[in-house]
């Protein structure tokens, strides 16, 4: 994105891309990965998971809808 320069769609990605990047940094040492399923239902964390999760699917459907305004809007213009 900022090869081409688009600094607004880079702006709004930038909070998601770094927020994974330390739930990948902070995984413990011993778990599989990021939702570690034993974890999950042992310490009753299900709810915050699924939480941040309907949260990420919010960005993801709100980055949708703007990607495809921006490709309709090219092939107009063009």
């Amino acid at each position: 994105m900022l090869v081409s320069l688009h600094w607004f769609i880079f702006l709004l990605n930038l909070p998601a891309a770094t927020w994974n990047i330390y739930r990948f940094i902070m995984v413990p040492s011993g778990n599989m990965g990021v939702f570690d399923p034993t974890e999950i239902h042992n310490r009753g964390q299900l709810k915050s998971h699924m939480k941040e999760a309907m949260i990420k699917l919010g960005f993801h459907l709100l980055c949708f809808f703007m990607y495809l305004y921006s490709m309709i809007l090219a092939l107009i213009n063009d």
